[in-house]
């Protein structure tokens, strides 16, 4: 690292390292974040972001310890939001913990493009549809999407025939389009199961095992319909947005 004016500079190559954006190919639908890999920690509550047309500067206070108990490959995240499409440079200053002095770290400039949105009809989605779903009139149990562009994972959140909390995950479906020109996200469904979370982590007590199929259609923006066969019983639920 050199120094000039009270600021320190990272070599190009290290800065490289250390900055990316997720996801790497962003759509107008995605949140877009700056992650930060380094050993240390800033303070969440310093975090400013400041855009000067095409430019995002992310500014951030480092907390007092210099490792707050990193691990290898550890990294901090800062949201950029979600933006147009275009070509975009963000930049990431680190600065002394507050109120001490010293220089503040310029970590470098990352640059990134987010694609246009996908012509209406196409097999991609032209909405965003992360959130919590359910149906008001069935209190207990919720569909937890998230999205980043095309790509979803669903988790159904549910109580088995003995009323114990199970999950079914739907973690690579696909999208299309039926003789209605509906949209529709469907794919294998499948079943965790893992160790008891208040004891030793033993990775030979996780399994995921197959037990059927589901399907997403949106219907609007904030409702939709949840069909699934799994593990022998079908149905369909009527969902919308769970409002907060």
């Amino acid at each position: 690292m050199i120094s000039c004016c009270g600021v320190g500079v990272l070599s190009a190559g290290l800065a490289a390292q250390q900055l990316a954006v997720v996801p790497k190919n962003p759509s107008p639908l995605d949140l877009v974040r700056l992650t930060f890999t380094s050993v240390g920690c800033t303070n969440a509550d310093s975090v400013k972001v400041s855009q000067l047309a095409n430019r995002i500067t992310v500014q951030a206070d480092r907390i007092f310890f210099p490792d707050c108990g990193t691990v290898a490959g550890y990294f901090e995240e800062f949201t950029l939001g979600r933006l147009p499409a275009g070509d975009y440079d963000a930049d990431l200053i680190v600065n002394p913990p507050f109120p001490t002095l010293g220089p503040s770290v310029f970590v470098g400039s990352v640059h990134f493009t987010v694609a246009a949105l996908p012509p209406t009809g196409s097999l991609r989605p032209h909405e965003n549809y992360a959130d919590m779903w359910w149906n008001p009139q069935e209190s207990g149990w919720a569909l937890i999407l998230e999205q980043s562009a095309d790509k979803v994972f669903a988790v159904w959140v549910v109580y088995d025939a003995t009323g114990r909390p199970t999950w079914y995950g739907l973690p690579s479906g696909s999208w299309s389009r039926d003789a209605n020109n509906a949209l529709h996200y469907s794919g294998t469904v499948y079943r965790t199961a893992g160790p008891y979370w208040g004891g030793a982590f033993n990775a030979a007590g996780v399994s995921v095992t197959a037990v059927g199929t589901a399907d997403f259609r949106p219907t609007s923006v904030s409702r939709a319909v949840f069909s699934y066969t799994i593990e022998g019983v079908s149905g369909t639920k009527q969902i919308e947005r769970f409002r907060f």
